[in-house]
């Protein structure tokens, strides 16, 4: 059985040489005051790359092949909501890789971070440059040291009360890669078949509890929301239904609700489901975005379609501003490569 730690167990060896690695060591990285976990540390920005991506690519899109899912760790949606999609697929989720037959992926499994930051331990994978190894300033950190032989990460946790110009360190690659025992094992699974990747996307948009975007829909969800008095019965509500919104076809209405949305993004700030969706629809950025600017980035999503142009056409009309009036008449028309979007 294999543990939820990601850093359990003896190091992947194996799996380091079939993934191709030619260099790298073993490091320690403090995850509380008193226990270190090791790293794998490479220089390798495309065995970095090669990790990242067999981790996050999707292999099938065919929930009816797989039976049972291991979420990566920081997962930005919630495991309620994907153990819900998933059970309509009669899928379960566990907690155990060994049992799994496939991966559900995110954004979130990896970031980067500079000198002394602050780096969750729960990352499966990360970069870190111009950082730095500081092996004797902790009593814990000063035995492991002394028991392997391996460097020290200093980052904020394992800075503690100290400051950073009283210690005693040197500096790591400026480039640093660092990769979890999971990272390496899951990796190395996907990559010999042994495990499948399936897109949080995939499995959500296969749920049946999606409902279409209305104005109907938006106006009650404003309706609940849009006040001071909004009750948290209310909120919650709100809360549950955003996430099953499915704006496929709508572009205009999202536009069109992107600044009431972002306005009450802040009532959410601890609703992954709910800030998850914002994000998929770059909700903060269409909150920003005029009409003309709206058009041009529907237009490179492929969502523009002909209803959705002849709507913000108008509001685009409204913003024009047109000076010397007093001795000029001027005409406005529509570039000739919109106005397909003009026809019914």
């Amino acid at each position: 059985m294999a543990s939820k730690n990601i850093h359990a167990g003896e190091f992947p060896d194996q799996a380091v040489l079939d993934l191709g690695f030619e260099d790298g060591n073993q490091v320690g990285f403090m995850v509380s005051s008193n226990q270190i976990e090791e790293l794998y540390l490479s220089e390798s920005k495309s065995q970095y790359d090669k990790i990242r991506d067999l981790l996050e690519t999707e292999t099938t899109s065919d929930l009816t092949t797989v039976k049972k899912a291991f979420i990566l760790p920081m997962h930005n949606v919630s495991t309620d909501r994907l153990k819900a999609a998933l059970k309509e697929h009669k899928i379960s989720v566990t907690n155990d890789y060994e049992k799994a037959d496939f991966i559900i992926p995110h954004t979130n499994f990896y970031d980067t971070y500079t000198q002394v930051d602050n780096i969750p331990q729960t990352k499966l994978m990360f970069k870190i440059y111009n950082g730095y190894f500081s092996n004797e300033h902790r009593s814990a950190v000063q035995d492991y040291h002394a028991d392997t032989g391996n460097n020290v990460i200093l980052d904020k946790r394992a800075l503690g009360d100290s400051h950073q110009w009283n210690i005693e360190y040197t500096s790591a690659p400026y480039d640093s890669y660092c990769f979890s025992n999971m990272a390496l094992i899951l990796a190395d699974l996907v990559d010999k078949g042994e495990l499948k990747v399936i897109e949080t996307d995939t499995i959500l948009n296969q749920s049946a509890n999606r409902v279409p975007m209305t104005k109907e829909l938006m106006e009650d969800i404003k309706k609940m929301i849009d006040s001071y008095n909004a009750s948290d019965e209310e909120l919650q509500m709100a809360g549950k239904i955003i996430p099953t919104i499915d704006p496929t076809g709508e572009p205009y209405l999202l536009y069109t609700y992107a600044n009431f949305l972002e306005n009450k993004s802040y009532q959410y700030n601890r609703n992954k489901d709910v800030l998850y969706w914002l994000d998929k629809h770059n909700i903060a950025t269409l909150a920003r975005y005029n009409a003309e600017e709206a058009i041009k980035y529907f237009e490179d999503k492929n969502m523009l379609d002909s209803r959705c142009f002849r709507a913000l056409e108008v509001k685009c009309r409204e913003e024009i501003q047109i000076h010397n009036r007093e001795l000029y008449t001027f005409k406005v028309q529509v570039k000739p490569e919109y106005r397909k979007y003009m026809q019914d």
